[in-house]
């Protein structure tokens, strides 16, 4: 992957801005121009509903090869999921 352009669709791993390290698997779809000019991407993550979300290059990486495994085994649940999720009882 170019440092400076990911592959659309395709899923990744984001990480939060706010120091707490907290990761998620998401699958960016689009590709815009933030406010300053830089590709900023935009995708959903869930298990249960679909969230948006729109990053920065910075905080997305892609998945490891042992979290490419997980993906290819549908074990979705084993993958970075530490952002907010709804929960189908809500």
């Amino acid at each position: 992957m170019s440092q400076n352009e990911l592959k659309l669709p395709g899923y990744y791993i984001v990480q939060k801005t706010d120091g707490s390290g907290k990761e998620q698997i998401v699958k960016y779809n689009q590709k815009t121009t933030g406010d300053d000019g830089k590709p900023l991407y935009w995708g959903y993550y869930g298990l249960y509903g679909y969230h948006e979300i729109a990053s920065s290059m910075e905080n997305i990486r892609e998945l490891t090869s042992e979290e490419q495994r997980l993906f290819k085994e549908k074990k979705y649940n084993l993958l970075p999921q530490q952002f907010y999720h709804s929960h189908p009882e809500c």
